[in-house]
């Protein structure tokens, strides 16, 4: 039905979708790093969720979608097939319905993931979409959130108009900031995270991909060894994977991963990466100053899996994590799902609204389902209104 204030828009569940954005990383880990290194590590685990990869074509998208809705309109659209676990779906605000990668876009969708087209997505082709997370249903209760639906709430979205929208300080884009201790585990006593791994461009200019898969401690709570695995990218494949042991003695460590070695001294542009095994630091950087830098990997494809290292959408000169004003994390009451609150694996929306700043248009939107019409997984529906 379509009125003046509502339209809905159901798509097939059929598409096709080309991997070509491997580089986002899944935020089922949430850290938080005091000045003396006191963190805190949540990890959910979410098999229920999991899925296979789609094929590899551009979505050519179904039809019917409303372009340029008109100011407080209200459109519904999907459940949309974002059930990926590699690959990106895109949705342009402008036309109202699904796009190529290499099209005009505003939202990306990936599982439960939703991201911005920002330089940390979309690089030098960045449209610059910011976004504004409202929190309206942070304090809300686990039994609130499973009572709410899509038709209940509906008269609360629509009554969130122009003045609800803050100043345009507030507004933040997906952007990578510094996490160095983001290939540990953090709580109790630190152990490597091999799931995480990073693409590197290193000081010499050539790329790889790393990530830690041990760490051992001395009684007195020293580091006895760090160990690091890398791929080098020669051409356009990596390498098979090479390991490296270090045993800091207490000292900062620089590691060169073109030659796979501890530089005993380090000068210029003849290193990569800096361990410092302080108990309050246990960090990893980079060498800044020689352009290195590092891009998160995704979840899927792994590191043993991952196909290229020299394609990420940008490198940070730190090791790098992806945040943005839309939490995507199932932990974090601000996201747009919680997750098992009935004990059966799945995702609930949380009808959390979130403002989008598309150049001068700013939009609502929320995420108001997870699954297709047949139930299944990774099939977001959403419904968005244009009210500036």
């Amino acid at each position: 039905m379509v009125t003046a204030s509502h339209v809905t828009f159901r798509t097939c569940l059929a598409f096709m979708v080309r991997p070509i954005e491997r580089v986002e990383m899944s935020s089922l880990v949430q850290w938080s790093v005091g000045r003396a290194a006191a963190v805190t590590y949540t990890l959910v685990s979410l098999l229920g969720i999991a899925a296979c990869a789609e094929s590899e074509a551009d979505p050519v998208g179904p039809g019917g979608g409303v372009p340029e809705p008109a100011i407080n309109q209200i459109v519904t659209f999907g459940p949309l097939n974002a059930s990926s676990t590699d690959t990106l779906v895109r949705f342009s605000l402008a036309t109202g319905g699904l796009v190529a990668s290499t099209a005009s876009w505003d939202l990306a969708f990936r599982r439960y993931e939703l991201r911005l087209n920002s330089p940390a997505i979309a690089g030098s082709a960045s449209r610059n979409v910011l976004g504004y997370a409202l929190g309206n249903s942070i304090a809300t209760t686990d039994a609130q959130v499973l009572a709410f639906t899509a038709a209940g709430t509906f008269g609360g979205f629509d009554l969130l108009r122009d003045a609800a929208v803050p100043s345009d300080s507030l507004f933040l884009s997906d952007r990578l900031t510094e996490n160095r201790q983001g290939y540990l585990n953090l709580g109790g006593v630190p152990t490597a995270n091999p799931a995480s791994y990073w693409k590197v461009r290193m000081s010499n200019g050539a790329f790889a991909v790393l990530r830690a898969t041990a760490i051992a401690f001395t009684p007195q709570f020293q580091v006895a060894s760090l160990t690091l695995e890398s791929r080098l990218q020669s051409g356009s494949a990596l390498g098979a994977p090479q390991t490296l042991v270090i045993a800091p003695a207490g000292q900062i460590t620089s590691i060169h991963l073109a030659t796979n070695t501890v530089v005993s001294s380090p000068t210029g542009c003849n290193w990569d990466l800096q361990f410092n095994p302080s108990a309050s630091q246990l960090s990893l950087t980079v060498n800044a100053a020689c352009n290195a830098g590092t891009y998160p990997g995704a979840a899927s494809p792994s590191f043993a899996n991952v196909v290229a290292a020299g394609d990420a959408p940008q490198y940070a000169p730190v090791l790098a994590q992806l945040v943005g004003p839309i939490p995507n994390s199932v932990t974090d009451k601000a996201a747009p799902f919680r997750y098992n609150l009935t004990g059966t694996g799945r995702l609930h929306p949380s009808f959390n609204t979130y403002l989008v700043r598309s150049g001068t248009k700013t939009y609502k939107l929320q995420v108001i389902d997870y699954y297709s019409n047949t139930g299944v997984a990774g099939f977001p529906t959403i419904r968005y209104a244009r009210i500036r």
